[in-house]
């Protein structure tokens, strides 16, 4: 008779213990494991690039871990202003002379380098064509020479056309013919629009390849 009993205490026992709280290192647990010092785990995976995964865990100052969603980690986004945004356009193959069809686009704007000889100038023009003449300002700044940065604001606006042709940059010199190591910045906006660009161009000749990087970010 109490080899029959046996069996069931002991199961009523685990049962129990399955909904008790564990202590490590703590006789009072507060939590349902409680561990009072150091813990480790190993082998993790990187998830960041997957996005099914939405929460990192936190813990306060207690020592308590739980979670929040990556949402409500990001910084706020003030009224009336939005997150900065960056599109960038990238490519490398051999020789010195840019692809002239490849653009990035960023707003009403499109950048590029075109071929000039054995060199690359910088461009720009409308995603759209216009259909009437539209008047922009342009600074641009270019690092060509040994005594660093050329800074020119041009005070004369650059017109683009309903033609949308191309305009190479900057508009007093043809110094913008981009060589390998150099790094140039363009600051546009276009008319009586809130949006302002920064644009940078940088090329350089590494293992037998020439790279092509425009980067526009909408502030």
């Amino acid at each position: 008779m109490k080899m029959k009993i046996l069996p069931i205490q002991l199961m009523l026992m685990l049962g129990s213990i399955s909904y008790a709280q564990v202590g490590i290192g703590t006789l009072t647990p507060q939590r349902t494991l409680h561990v009072e010092g150091n813990a480790q785990v190993r082998d993790l995976k990187d998830k960041l690039a997957d996005r099914t995964y939405t929460k990192v865990l936190v813990v306060n100052n207690e020592g308590d871990i739980d979670y929040s969603t990556i949402d409500q980690l990001l910084p706020p986004v003030v009224p009336g202003n939005d997150t900065k945004k960056a599109v960038n356009n990238y490519y490398a193959k051999p020789g010195k002379q840019p692809i002239d069809s490849n653009t990035v686009g960023c707003g009403k704007f499109e950048f590029a380098y075109i071929t000039n000889g054995t060199l690359g100038n910088v461009r720009f023009r409308l995603k759209q064509a216009p259909t009437e003449n539209v008047e922009v300002y342009t600074t641009f700044e270019q690092n060509y020479s040994p005594n660093g940065f050329q800074f020119e604001a041009d005070p004369s606006p650059r017109t683009l056309t309903p033609a949308n042709e191309f305009i190479d940059l900057p508009a007093s010199s043809t110094e913008a013919r981009i060589v390998s190591g150099e790094y140039n910045e363009l600051y546009i906006s276009y008319p009586k629009d809130s949006e302002f660009y920064r644009v940078s161009f940088y090329v350089i000749e590494q293992d037998g390849l020439t790279r092509w990087i425009t980067t526009c970010e909408n502030f």
